[in-house]
């Protein structure tokens, strides 16, 4: 029986994100960031998208916002 992939929704600790703004603000790319953090490429990769069109407000939400991470 072929077996489903799921994505699953978890919430990323205000903590991981605000460490991703210290290390975007310090020159690291999204690939170094998410690695040095531990999370998913692809979430770190769409905050340095808002990063660099100046929004940060990714950083500061509280962590009732669920966004994708592996």
């Amino acid at each position: 029986m072929e077996e489903k992939v799921s994505l699953r929704k978890q919430r990323i600790p205000k903590e991981k994100r605000q460490e991703c703004l210290k290390l975007f603000d310090a020159g690291y790319g999204y690939k170094k960031a998410a690695q040095i953090v531990g999370l998913n490429t692809y979430t770190v990769r769409e905050y340095k998208r808002k990063f660099a069109k100046g929004d940060n407000t990714w950083a500061e939400r509280g962590s009732e916002n669920a966004t994708f991470m592996n």
